[in-house]
């Protein structure tokens, strides 16, 4: 099975859908991925006195660091604007999406959720170029939204969430054996540090609160009752 991680940024593979990423990978499949930008506006601890080129330049280290550690295969990262993605064109960034599908040739594509999980606009518009792409696209390929569920999204104080709604989650993904190395790839992004220790005032502990992680598919449709544990199903 081949996977196709897309994201925003350096360090959403990590503290998104990281443990599932691992445990794919570490089952022999090919995790490879795509990340948008360079991470060039970020604002959380020492980016704060970083210039924007020292700041992209770093958080691409992290990155490197970050998909070693999890067993992803190889990184394509681009140069659009960091915190601007709303900004382009659908067509644009659907077809930037479509190319690299067409590239990898993935059996499974993973985003974060619509909402953005934290209502980040780069996040939501990747997610719907990913979405438009795979839907004009002719391949069999299956999209999955990677989000919290609601007692996730709950137990994490002092900073608004938006979970997939229950009855849009269709696969629930055991990764607690994966954790450590989750948590690994997490302390590549160095610069990101100041969000591992918000996550770690989640109520229950943060171990307790990722040890499973919940997709929605997105492609084709599925609705059902019964969640799956397997996204090669």
């Amino acid at each position: 099975m081949r996977i196709l991680a897309i994201f925003a940024h350096p360090d959403d593979e990590s503290y998104g859908p990281g443990g599932t990423l691992a445990r794919y990978a570490r089952a022999g499949h090919r995790v490879d991925l795509l990340t948008l930008t360079r991470g060039e506006a970020g604002s959380l601890g020492i980016c704060k006195t970083l210039a924007p080129e020292e700041k992209a330049e770093m958080r691409r280290r992290e990155l490197e660091c970050a998909a070693e550690t999890l067993g992803i295969q190889s990184i394509t990262l681009l140069n659009y604007p960091d915190g601007q993605l709303n900004t382009i064109s659908y067509q644009e960034g659907e077809t930037v999406v479509a190319r690299e599908i067409r590239r990898r040739v993935p059996d499974i594509i993973i985003t974060f959720h619509d909402s953005g999980i934290s209502g980040h606009p780069d996040h939501i518009a990747v997610a719907r170029w990913c979405r438009n792409a795979v839907q004009r696209l002719d391949v069999n390929v299956r999209l999955f939204y990677f989000g919290l569920d609601a007692r996730q999204a709950e137990r994490i104080p002092n900073r608004p969430l938006f979970p997939i709604p229950h009855t849009d989650i269709t696969h629930a993904i055991a990764v607690e054996d994966y954790l450590k190395i989750k948590i690994q790839a997490i302390h590549c992004h160095q610069s990101q540090l100041e969000l591992w220790q918000r996550l770690q005032s989640a109520h229950g502990g943060y171990w307790q609160n990722a040890a499973i992680e919940y997709f929605m598919q997105v492609w084709p449709s599925r609705r059902t009752q019964a969640l799956r544990e397997d996204l090669d199903l």
